[in-house]
This record gives C-alpha cells, structure tokens and sequence, in this order.
C-alpha cells in the first residue's frame, strides 16, 4: 500500500472508531438467573434526582443500583420490614422527597407498600391487593388520599383517605359491563381519571369523577391501557390498548385527542425526557417525538428486541430496558442500558 493511501485509510479508521454511536450493554448483572417466576423482571424505575434506578422482581421484591447496573443490591433489608413478594408492577415517588415512595404489585402479597427511608424498609399498606398502579394526592401535605386499580378487574378502584390503612371501592360505581379499571390518576382531591381496558367484552375508554368517586362519565371511548403520563406541561398521554396509537387530554381529562395512530409506537407506557420530549418503545428501536406524540424518529442502536418496558435514567444520560417471560427465572439479558445524552437548555 502507497504510504498516502496508508494514511488516508488510518485516518478514515481512526474517525470511524471515534464516532461510532453507544451500543445496548447487558446490565443484568447478578439479577441473572435470579428465582422468580412467570412476569420475573417486571419494572424499572429511575428515582428522581438520584443516580440510583430500582428493579422489580416477581416475589423477590425491589433491587437498586446506583453504578448503572453494574451491581444491584436488595432493598426492605433494614429491621422490621415487611417482605414485598408480589408481582411489582409500579413505584410512585413523593415530589418532595424521592426517598418517600409508594410500591403497587400483583399476586401473591399485598398489593401497596410504602417507605419512608429510601426503601431500607417497608410498610404494607391495609387490605389492598393485586393493584396494577397506585397514585397519591400529593396536594395534601399529609398523603391521606390514596388510589389504587385493580388487576384485570372491572369496576374495581381502591380509594383510602387514611394513607392506606383502609380501603373503599369506588369503582363499583362504574357503568356495568365496562372493561378492567387498572389504571386510575388522580387529578386532584376529587377528581380522578381511569382507564376501561382489556381481554374481553365490555366497554372500554376513560372514565373521569369530579366527586370522589360517586359517580363516572365517560370522556373518551378510546380504550386507554397501562399507566398515563402526567408531563410537565400538564398535558396527560395515555397509550391505547393494542398498540393503537396515543391520545392527549390538555384540561385535566375532560376532553381527548388522538395524537398518533395505530403502529407507530409499541406497550403501554411513554416516558418524558428532561427536555419535555417524549420517548416510546418503537418496537425495534427506541422513538423520540419533539411535537407531542404526532411524529416519531427512530433513535439508538436497533434494541435486542421489543422490551416490555424502559425508562430514561437523567442521572446516567441513558435509556434501560427491561425483558422478562414467564419461567421461573430472570433472564441473562433483562436489563439493557444505552447511553444518549440530552443537552440542558
């Protein structure tokens, strides 16, 4: 090879290595061949302002890391905990201090817990079980009023105004025949929102009460599925049933628009990224929208293959994503981890 041309071929070398894109990195760790059983890696979650993401594993409780997935370690370990054992399926974190956090799951245990020191132990809270999400009303300083749905149940949304310690139904108050009330959000002291979603025959869409639970009108018949986004600019997203696409609601749930149709975004949770755009599994890649849900730009390496959720972790500039399937151990590969950087405005 003529010298010139050796340089010239180093040089393009030299160029590729340094601008190759991140890779998807197996951070599973010594999660891997944990004992769980069907549903085992069931949730990630990102605590807010902390370089720390907690794992869910079905009847193994929460696992933390704080080095990106390098190691985890179990949380509930202090004296006095009680045990969580059932199938986690949602973690909500108080605004004020994100060691305040609230753990809904399904099956065997019950299905709401609560801790107060950054999970080192937990509390369960009264008699509610096979909860599919729990939501706070944060606008009282005391946490009295809380939600909890139920799992592929019609007309079932726990409601406690004691913290947890007792719970009501008030999803009994739903229309007859409407589909499984999982996913309740609660707006305000008296305002709620909750989906009607699932296998089935009945009627599907979100329900809205402005008195406690009384009474429900139904607000879209769009069937609403999985766990809603709250954004920072108000605007509440929620996937539909069946990968069918995204609808927005922009007063609080009274009123819904279909922001994207069937296709283009996959699984029943959308995350919002530090810069107020939204990301959404995209079924081979990971999807970016810069306009509220009309449009979506594949980013990332192509992922492993469809995951059954993510999370974007500010704190580690990168998405992770999580697969599970119904044996009785987590997988080698459950956790993936994919750096992408967001510049502060």
């Amino acid at each position: 090879m003529r010298p010139r041309l050796f340089k010239l071929v180093a040089a393009s070398l030299l160029f590729s290595a340094v601008s190759l894109p991140a890779q998807w990195s197996n951070v599973t760790a010594n999660l891997a061949g944990m004992t769980s059983e069907c549903g085992n890696m069931c949730l990630l979650s990102p605590v807010p302002g902390q370089d720390r993401i907690i794992a869910g594993i079905a009847k193994r409780g929460l696992w933390q890391t704080v080095d990106g997935g390098g190691t985890w370690t179990p949380l509930g370990q202090g004296n006095g905990s009680d045990v969580i054992v059932n199938r986690p399926s949602e973690i909500v974190y108080d605004p004020k201090d994100a060691n305040v956090f609230w753990e809904s799951g399904i099956y065997n245990s019950s299905g709401v817990y609560h801790t107060a020191n950054g999970g080192q132990t937990f509390q369960h809270l009264g008699n509610a079980r096979h909860n599919d999400a729990v939501c706070v009303d944060f606008s009282d300083p005391q946490r009295r009023t809380l939600l909890a749905g139920g799992h592929e149940q019609s007309r079932t949304v726990w409601k406690s105004t004691d913290g947890g310690q007792n719970w009501t139904n008030i999803g009994a108050t739903l229309p007859e025949g409407t589909k499984h009330s999982s996913n309740p959000l609660l707006i305000d002291a008296n305002t709620y929102l909750v989906n009607a979603s699932g296998w089935g025959k009945g009627t599907g869409g979100v329900f809205r009460t402005t008195n406690d639970g009384t009474s429900w009108t139904q607000v879209s018949a769009l069937e609403a599925n999985g766990t809603p986004l709250l954004a920072s600019d108000g605007s509440i997203y929620w996937p539909l049933m069946y990968d069918r696409g995204l609808i927005r609601s922009t007063d609080e749930g009274q009123t819904w628009t279909q922001v994207c149709g069937g296709g283009m975004i996959k699984g029943s949770r959308i995350v919002e990224l530090p810069d107020g755009r939204l990301a959404a599994n995209g079924g081979k890649n990971i999807k970016i929208s810069s306009d509220r849900g009309a449009t979506w730009t594949p980013v990332c390496e192509p992922m492993p293959g469809s995951p059954a959720g993510l999370i974007y972790a500010p704190a580690r500039q990168s998405f992770f994503i999580l697969y599970w399937d119904c044996k009785d151990k987590v997988l080698t590969n459950a956790v993936w981890r994919h750096e992408y950087r967001i510049e502060p405005k």
